[in-house]
């Protein structure tokens, strides 16, 4: 199957299995960050088509959101609950 593309998923646990499993399924590739820090710093050298990022770090660091928000201000960020 060839790949439809970049994920990054931001959390600072794993990825939950059946996103997992759908994403890659579908033939998306997924890269993990623990915290927003990571996640810059890994924008900033790769382009992804979407981000998704556990609910409660959306609340944390603001300034750093606003930061990804110019280095890919296009791209899609998905906002979930791992509870």
């Amino acid at each position: 199957m060839s790949a439809n593309g970049k994920i990054l998923y931001v959390g600072e646990t794993a990825p939950p299995a059946a996103l997992d499993l759908v994403l890659e399924g579908q033939g998306y590739q997924i890269s993990t960050a623990r915290d927003v820090s990571t996640a810059l710093r890994i924008l900033r050298v790769r382009h992804f088509e979407a981000m998704v990022v556990e609910q409660d770090l959306l609340d944390v660091d603001r300034e750093k959101w606003r930061r990804v928000a110019t280095i890919e201000p296009q791209m899609p960020v998905l906002g979930i609950s791992v509870r």
